[in-house]
């Protein structure tokens, strides 16, 4: 059974380090006399009209970390256009391109979650500093090399670029890592500021390339302008991500000690002991189950996504393919957006593990619906003759994955002890890894069955 709330405050050394209740009760005084609450007020301005308290600045702080931590893994999958004409359409590059890039990044993410998950004793928010600056540094190489030598397309370079994509899934394992720890101990509305700056990292590059379509139809693929500025835009994401974890890291217990030492802080404080990943397992068992599944279904929506067009072509620009595809990518997001943004109403969150498998196996049923609409291989002569349905069908699907999710991580906390916690959020991320993986090869059977 999940643990309940405590009305009783619970404060913390810094975003990285949890200090247990036991040394709080022997030093409350101090830290209660020397520390900024969740509701104090930090910035204001107009007379007090608009304030941002310590609560707010870390919320926000999680969004945009999580956006910048999406980010990347959307910026290459957009850019599978751009990189498939510039290895030359047809060629073993351009066709090799989306399945290796797929391949390099979920197994470069199940090893090296695996492997941070066993490393409980860091400083997490080191983690994080360094995932953001790899991720920052990544992005800004590509811009340089698309900007003074746009016509490199050899084997070395395809190479280079797969580097690139491994480096980039490293530094994107540790700011995940050190942001599941961190949200696992400040409590449940900051993990579903992390689903919902994932969610937004989804929606936004949907928007920027329905539009690029959109506006642009014709000369969207003959420059390397927008490629470059959209992997600037992807570094500058990372550096305010950066920006806005220092500034709030700033705002901690001054309890008397550097939070780049991860020796304890008390003496009468001992150091948290290795969590084995058995005892993890036996308490997040059905939780990590569910995360496991949710991955394994969604990322069949891809494959449908791409071979389901209107049912009324001729209706005009909206409705031809380069513009009706990706705006149901982009109705699958919102929806998806929309199913993290209400886990911040208590009433919408399910708190039962049990019934979060349920609810992420029940998802399936929306799979075989896909199959009544305009797939390219009914020519024309869809089951449901709809657009409406199969926009529906769509949106639902995202929000069920973003609610289940959110569900999920927000009850992470809930169902191990206090000095599990931060152990527990990097154990999460290797089946959120293991599930991508799964996902990205059951997807192939839908691909095979829908050609």
């Amino acid at each position: 059974m999940p643990k309940k709330f405590s009305d009783e405050p619970v404060e913390y050394e810094s975003l990285g380090r949890y200090e247990s209740q036991e040394h709080l009760n022997l030093s409350a005084q101090r830290i209660i006399s020397s520390s900024p609450s969740d509701h104090t007020v930090i910035f204001s301005f107009y007379d007090g009209r608009f304030q941002l308290s310590l609560a707010q600045l870390r919320y926000f702080t999680f969004l945009s970390i999580d956006i910048s931590i999406l980010w990347p893994w959307n910026c290459f999958l957009s850019a599978s256009v751009y990189f498939i004409k510039k290895f030359g359409a047809g060629s073993n590059l351009s066709n090799n391109y989306s399945s290796t890039m797929m391949t390099v990044s979920t197994l470069t993410s199940f090893a090296l979650n695996s492997y941070l998950s066993t490393k409980q004793f860091a400083n997490f928010v080191n983690r994080i500093k360094l995932g953001c600056l790899i991720n920052f540094s990544i992005f800004i190489i590509l811009s340089l090399i698309e900007l003074f030598w746009p016509t490199l397309n050899s084997g070395s370079y395809f190479t280079f670029v797969m580097l690139l994509i491994l480096l980039s899934s490293v530094g994107t394992c540790f700011q995940q890592n050190g942001c599941m720890a961190i949200v696992n101990v400040l409590g449940p509305i900051y993990a579903q500021a992390v689903m919902v700056g994932q969610a937004i990292a989804g929606v936004l590059p949907s928007i920027a390339l329905m539009l690029s379509n959109l506006l642009y139809p014709s000369k969207s693929d003959d420059s390397n302008g927008g490629i470059v500025i959209y992997f600037v835009a992807t570094s500058i994401i990372t550096l305010i991500s950066i920006l806005l974890l220092l500034i709030t890291n700033r705002y901690k217990d001054d309890l008397g000690t550097d939070i780049e030492h991860e020796s304890p802080i008390s003496s009468q404080q001992q150091p948290s002991e290795y969590v084995p990943f058995a005892v993890l397992f036996d308490k997040l068992k059905f939780i990590v189950s569910s995360i496991f599944t949710i991955f394994v279904i969604t990322l069949v929506f891809p494959v449908f996504a791409s071979n389901i067009t209107s049912v009324n072509p001729n209706w005009g620009k909206l409705t031809s393919d380069n513009i009706y595809i990706p705006f149901i990518f982009l109705v699958w997001n919102l929806g998806d957006l929309a199913g993290r943004m209400v886990c911040a109403y208590p009433q919408f969150v399910i708190s039962s593990d049990r019934k979060l498998l349920l609810y992420s196996v029940l998802r399936f049923v929306n799979v075989p619906l896909f199959f009544f609409c305009n797939l390219s291989k009914n020519k024309g002569n869809p089951i449901v003759d709809s657009d409406l349905f199969y926009i529906l069908l769509q949106f639902t699907f995202g929000f069920t994955n973003g609610h289940n999710l959110s569900c999920c991580f927000m009850n992470v906390a809930n169902y191990v002890d206090d000095e599990q916690k931060e152990a527990a959020g990097g154990f999460t991320t290797i089946f959120l890894s293991l599930g991508l993986a799964a996902g990205s090869i059951f997807s192939y059977l839908f691909v095979l069955i829908i050609s």
